[in-house]
């Protein structure tokens, strides 16, 4: 069957973004892996271009190919043209899905989307937008994305480019652009991600609020103590922020942990015996552990541990 929409090849000279918010995101070099695979293989996907004039088109899809595919120097590129009055609905969902593959998609630029579409569509079609993003067609969620984008500059770019999730960027709208520039500052220094990524985001965000701070003035103390070559001790150096973190976060456990090692101290136990408390001081109790040197060490010494602990 034709092609409702035709695909054909496009000088790259008259391929342009569509507006300036989304040509600031890519901005920095072409992804290296992107490069090599279309100097490889040649280009794979079409371009999503919508006409503009009889030589000019606006690009829809595709950003970080159309980089990669500009550095190679390569002059002319397959697209599949949208004509200049094309329906809106189908505009916005085709563009959606030429980024579905979870590698591309970015949660600012579907937000992006999401926030021009409602200046044209009704709210019927906009949930339909969310679904084929793969969202589930509620309002809050669509309020949800379209708030990613009141974030810090620095805070767009890390989840336009996958460095944050977008769960984390939920967090960091409780917190001031100097906050979130700070906190994004740091993820990117010492490349965390995942958990700790989480963790550290869910602290800070949770304890400026409860004390009605900063968060540079949270970590002002450990910030001036770390002021060198992030990349020396690298790792050591964020776990001790968020041990720093995590002793504000939670003072009981802290208080109750200081304890113990101090009680423990007092004790001058053998190198050979292990008290552990209870997960998190979730209660009282300890557990004592005794370490042998091999099993006949054990069975020699079982008769007499055995009349100790039956008493």
């Amino acid at each position: 069957m034709q092609a409702h929409y035709p695909f054909e090849t496009i000088r790259l000279e008259h391929i342009s973004f569509s507006d300036p918010f989304i040509r600031s995101l890519h901005t920095t070099a072409p992804d290296l892996a992107t490069v090599a695979a279309l100097a490889q293989f040649g280009q794979t996907a079409p371009l999503l271009v919508w006409r503009h004039t009889d030589t000019l088109y606006q690009l829809l899809s595709g950003y970080p190919q159309f980089m990669a595919i500009a550095s190679l120097g390569v002059e002319q590129v397959a697209c599949q043209t949208l004509p200049r009055h094309v329906p809106p609905l189908v505009r916005y969902s085709l563009q959606i899905l030429h980024d579905r593959s979870p590698a591309q998609a970015s949660p600012i630029l579907q937000a992006y989307l999401l926030q021009q579409a409602k200046q044209e569509l009704a709210d019927a079609d906009i949930f339909s937008l969310l679904a084929l993003m793969g969202y589930k067609p509620q309002r809050h969620m669509l309020d949800e994305l379209i708030a990613l984008l009141h974030l810090s500059p620095s805070t767009v770019e890390a989840l336009h480019h996958g460095k944050m999730a977008p769960k984390a960027g939920k967090l960091m709208q409780f917190l001031s652009h100097d906050d979130q520039e700070l906190v994004s500052r740091l993820i990117g220094s010492y490349r965390v991600s995942g958990s700790k990524q989480q963790k550290l985001i869910e602290m800070t965000t949770e304890l400026s609020l409860r004390n009605n701070t900063t968060v540079r003035e949270l970590l002002r103390e450990w910030m001036s103590d770390h002021q060198g070559d992030v990349q020396e001790n690298a790792p050591q150096r964020f776990n001790e922020l968020l041990h720093m973190l995590d002793a504000l976060y939670h003072p009981e456990k802290t208080k109750l942990e200081s304890n113990f090692h101090q009680i423990i101290k007092e004790l001058a136990l053998p190198d050979s015996l292990t008290i552990v408390p209870s997960p998190s001081f979730e209660d009282e109790s300890l557990e004592m552990r005794l370490r042998f040197e091999d099993i006949e060490t054990f069975q020699r010494k079982w008769e007499k541990m055995k009349m100790l602990f039956q008493q």
